[in-house]
C-alpha cells in the first residue's frame, strides 16, 4: 500500500504511469516531451486522464513500467 512509503521513497522509487491503462509511455516520462499534448498524455491508450504512481510492491505493473521507462530514457 502507498501508505507504507515515505514521500522521499515515492519520489525516488515511484514511476509515473497512465491512470487509464497503467503504461509508463506518457509524455511526463519522455526526455523530449511533446509540447502540444498534456503532460499526462499516454501514447499507448491515447488518453490524458491523469497520472498514478506505480511503486515497487506492484509486482506486475512496476516491472513493466520500469522497462518502458528505461526504453524512453535511452532515446
Amino acid at each position: 500500500m502507498m501508505s507504507n512509503y515515505s514521500y522521499q521513497e515515492i519520489v525516488e522509487e515511484g514511476i509515473e504511469v497512465c491512470a487509464s491503462c497503467g503504461s509508463a509511455n506518457i509524455n511526463f516520462n519522455k526526455n523530449n516531451q511533446d509540447q502540444s499534448k498534456p503532460i499526462e498524455h499516454c501514447f499507448d491508450c491515447d488518453y490524458a486522464e491523469g497520472l498514478a504512481t506505480c511503486m515497487p510492491n506492484d509486482l506486475h505493473f512496476y516491472q513493466e513500467a520500469k522497462e518502458t521507462l528505461n526504453k524512453l530514457q535511452e532515446v
